[in-house]
This record gives C-alpha cells, sequence and structure tokens, in this order.
C-alpha cells in the first residue's frame, strides 16, 4: 500500500509569513490584510472560547492582534 502525499495547505513557509508579519509592522496594509487572512481558521477557533458571540469574538480578537502587530 502506497503513503498518501500531504494535503497541499495555503499556508505559508515561516520565514514568507515572518516576512508579512515584518511588512505589517511596517505598515503595509496589504500584508496585514495576508496575515489576517492565513489566521482566520485560528482565530475562528480560539474565539469559540471567549464568553461572548463567536462574531464579538472574532473581532475582538482581529482587533488585539492588529494592535499587537501595529503596537
Amino acid at each position: 500500500m502506497q503513503k498518501s502525499e500531504p494535503k497541499e495547505t495555503t499556508q505559508l513557509p515561516n520565514h514568507a509569513f515572518s516576512l508579512m508579519v515584518e511588512q505589517a509592522k511596517n505598515g503595509d496594509n496589504e500584508a496585514l490584510l495576508k496575515v489576517l487572512q492565513e489566521m482566520q481558521p485560528e482565530i475562528d477557533s480560539l474565539a469559540g472560547f471567549l464568553k461572548l458571540p463567536k462574531e464579538e469574538g472574532i473581532q475582538e480578537i482581529t482587533a488585539q492582534f492588529i494592535e499587537r502587530i501595529r503596537g
């Protein structure tokens, strides 16, 4: 029986992601949007642990994430 190939993911390699975060820190809004897009599955998952409605949790986590990057 052959081993199946790992499924291709849309995740960026660590170096590319780190570079994008650095660009976002330096004010690149397009890079910030790409970072947020890459982090969206984790943000959605974490929002379920907050004592808020899920959409509010997503907004809160996203706002805090942006603040940490830009702060």
